[in-house]
This record gives C-alpha cells, sequence and structure tokens, in this order.
C-alpha cells in the first residue's frame, strides 16, 4: 500500500531534481530519501528514476504518476484553500431575522460592520414579526433572531445584548416643552400614536397608564416606531418609543422626554436555536455584536 511519506519524497525528487535537495526540502537525510524512493518503486512495480552520466532523470512511468499526484496536491491546495475561507468566514452564509422595531439603529450598524470585515460572507436579513422569528429559528429556517428577551420557550438561546428604556416623543412646540420627564397624568387625554397590542412596548405602555388609574387615548395604531414618529412629526399628539428608536429628534422638530416613573426596561438581544449548534459565523457575529453593545 502506497504511503503519504513515500509519496512526498518522490514529489520532492521530480520537483527539485536530486534526492539530496529533496532531502534538504523535506529536512531528512538523502539516504532517507532513497530508502523511500526505493520502497515506493516496490509498490509500483516499477522503476521511477534512471542515473545517466551521473544525473537523475525520471522515467516515462514517473513522469505519468507525477501528473496524478500534482492533481492531488492541487485538490489538497483546495481543501486548504476552502477551509482557510472558512475559518474566515468567507463561505458562511447567516439567515439574520429582526423585529421592526429594531430593524434601523445600532444593531444593524453592527452587523453591517461585521459583514465588512468578513468579505465572501452571505447575509440575508428579513425584517418579520416576533412570532414569525420565533417559528423561523424553532424549524431551522433562520440563524440568528434580533427582539426583545426572553423568548417564549425552551427552543432558543438567548443573549441580551443592551436594556432600552422608553420615550415620549411630540412635536415643538407642544406638550413636551421644557419638561425633563414626564408622567401618565400628564398625557391624560393627549392622543396618542401607539404601536400595536402584539408587541412589547405597548403593553408596557398600558401597564404604565393604568398603574396611574388612567387608560392611555390611543387614536392610532402603526406597526412600526418609525411610522409612529412621523405621524407625531406632523403634528398628531404624542406617542411614546424604545430610545433604540429614536434619532437625533431636535433635527426632526420633536423633543423627546423620559417617563417617570419608568415602566420596564426593554431587554433587548439575540437568540439561536438551541438545538441546533450555530456555525462559527453565527457564533462570530453574536460575540461582535455583544461586545460592540457593552452592558
Amino acid at each position: 500500500m502506497l504511503k503519504v511519506r513515500q509519496i512526498e519524497a518522490f514529489r520532492a525528487v521530480m520537483r527539485e531534481g536530486s534526492m539530496v535537495r529533496a532531502g534538504a526540502a523535506m529536512a531528512i537525510t538523502q539516504p532517507a530519501v532513497s530508502y523511500l524512493i526505493g520502497s515506493l518503486e516496490t509498490t509500483v512495480g516499477f522503476p521511477l528514476f534512471s542515473r545517466q552520466g551521473g544525473k537523475l532523470s525520471p522515467t516515462p512511468e514517473a513522469i505519468q504518476l507525477m501528473a496524478e499526484v500534482d492533481r492531488v496536491y492541487e485538490g489538497l491546495d483546495e481543501i486548504e484553500s476552502a477551509a482557510r475561507q472558512i475559518a474566515n468566514h468567507q463561505r458562511a452564509a447567516i439567515r439574520i431575522l429582526i423585529t421592526p422595531s429594531f430593524s434601523i439603529g445600532r444593531i444593524v450598524n453592527g452587523i453591517g460592520r461585521f459583514a465588512a470585515g468578513h468579505p465572501g460572507l452571505k447575509l440575508e436579513i428579513d425584517v418579520i414579526s416576533r412570532s414569525a422569528i420565533l417559528h423561523r429559528i424553532r424549524s431551522g429556517q433562520g440563524d440568528v433572531g434580533i427582539l426583545s428577551l426572553p423568548p417564549d420557550g425552551d427552543a432558543e438561546t438567548g443573549t441580551k445584548l443592551f436594556d432600552s428604556e422608553f420615550v415620549c416623543v411630540a412635536a415643538s412646540p407642544g406638550i413636551l416643552d421644557g419638561r425633563t420627564h414626564v408622567g401618565p397624568q400628564d398625557l391624560e387625554g393627549t392622543p396618542m400614536v401607539s404601536l400595536r397590542k402584539n408587541g412589547v412596548v405597548r403593553p408596557a405602555v398600558d401597564k404604565w397608564f393604568a398603574k396611574a388609574g388612567l387608560v392611555a387615548n390611543h387614536i392610532i395604531e402603526v406597526g412600526d416606531p418609525r411610522t409612529a414618529i412621523e405621524l407625531v412629526r406632523g403634528g398628531l399628539g404624542a406617542t411614546i418609543v424604545s430610545t433604540f428608536n429614536v434619532p437625533d429628534v431636535r433635527d426632526l422638530g420633536l423633543v423627546a422626554v423620559p417617563l417617570a416613573p419608568s415602566p420596564e426596561q426593554i431587554e433587548v438581544g439575540v437568540i439561536t436555536s438551541a438545538t441546533q449548534h450555530p456555525n462559527r459565523a453565527v457564533q462570530a457575529l453574536v460575540e461582535f455584536l455583544r461586545l460592540d453593545n457593552p452592558l
């Protein structure tokens, strides 16, 4: 049976043109190379080299064999190249699922910077509902979900990125001018542009009003905080959103002030499947986002 060391010696002699130089290339002695070539000739059943005038010359059979050896080594080079690309996440694909609330801002910015640092990495990003994210992660149709924590069951592993608080946003001049904070009583009767009940912000806002014995005056429900902010920018009442979703409101003619007392914070994080081990690229992305958003 052929041995790898025999093939290495044969290839070295063919490339170097002598057993002495082949030995130097392999970091072994010339007699060791000669022994390996002799044992290879015994194994294959034909001579590989002849000496003519003190010069080592390959036989026609050796030239044929070398062509096959080169093909094998080219395949090994391709495998080595593929391994390097896999190690550098250049052959990986990550399916990222994000709720609308977190589809703008620093998390998506961080994903962009991660991708820029890993050329060849393929990303697929879908902005979908929380329930759809959980379904896709559980069914193996997504690799990373970005939403509020905790997830709803044991089928996902969550990694917290940061806490997000709440602010009230209104047009300026308006009801928030001069305020450092706003309470439920300050917003009693104010037309509210509200996020839908199936999210995480709206239940917290309703609970905040209820603790003060009040009910918010919800006049419009929207699914995206950016839509709520734009409606308020047009002069329609006020909205309460996560600080994560608030742009530099001064440039938009808006005022944003924190709520007092403050509702419970939203934990923003990343989830992956608890039953399917994530690939190295997914692990690297989650770690990058965690370090990019220190608690």
